[in-house]
């Protein structure tokens, strides 16, 4: 009752003021989101938080060092119905933009190495489904040791949440692969022979909780090379 005449009240002050197409509906959900607490509802349920990689460009890669560079979309998904709406009541609106800062948004971060993210909005549903895919700077090092033997640096991206634990926030992958529909491989000295992702759950001596990780591992192969044993011949 009390949310049906606040509503009402948006509406009617938006009719007065001319407001945009979305600002009563994207003030309905701000003001009701409870930002900073996880959206789970019960101790025996935990949010699942889906994550995907979206390669876009391996910008740099060091074959002695192993230091790499690369950019890519990473997608999340989750679900937080403190943010659903009645979309008859707004216009029959299903979707809207916010701010990942107005709402609930996890703490999954890669964990061996740098990442620098684009500051986007999230697409939110009328059922309280997220979508947040940010273009993302990577840095990491790769893995060197077999370069001499066969040409190829790994490059695995281990990706989990900072301070949640299993049974709070469990990390699910989206896909076994890592999407490559707008990968750019022009114009660099590799060719990427294989990708995968991979989830895995841990438990620890100290704690009785899991915790849930998800790697994406890419390799890459120095182009126009030939490798036997430790000589390398163009």
């Amino acid at each position: 009752m009390v949310y049906t005449r606040a509503i009402v009240g948006l509406l009617a002050l938006c009719a007065v003021a001319q407001c945009q197409r979305f600002d009563a509906l994207n003030k309905y959900i701000i003001d009701k989101a409870a930002g900073t607490s996880i959206p789970v509802s019960a101790a025996s349920k935990s949010l699942n938080v889906s994550i995907g990689m979206t390669l876009i460009q391996l910008t740099s890669l060091d074959s002695k060092s192993g230091d790499a560079e690369l950019e890519a979309w990473m997608t999340f998904q989750w679900t937080d119905k403190r943010l659903s709406w009645d979309s008859a009541t707004f216009n029959d609106v299903t979707i809207t933009r916010l701010p990942v800062s107005k709402i609930w948004n996890h703490d999954v971060i890669l964990f061996n190495g740098k990442t620098s993210a684009s500051e986007t909005l999230a697409v939110v549903h009328s059922d309280g489904s997220i979508l947040h895919i940010p273009p993302t700077t990577i840095k990491t090092r790769c893995d060197v040791s077999n370069y001499t033997t066969d040409g190829t640096v790994t490059c695995s991206l281990k990706y989990g949440s900072w301070t949640y634990d299993g049974f709070l926030l469990n990390l699910v992958s989206r896909s076994t692969s890592v999407d490559l529909s707008s990968y750019e491989s022009g114009g660099i000295a590799w060719h990427l022979t294989d990708h995968v992702a991979t989830r895995e759950l841990k438990h620890y001596p100290c704690c009785s909780e899991p915790y849930v990780d998800v790697t994406f591992t890419l390799t890459f192969q120095v182009k126009g090379q030939r490798y036997s044993g430790w000589s390398i011949f163009s």
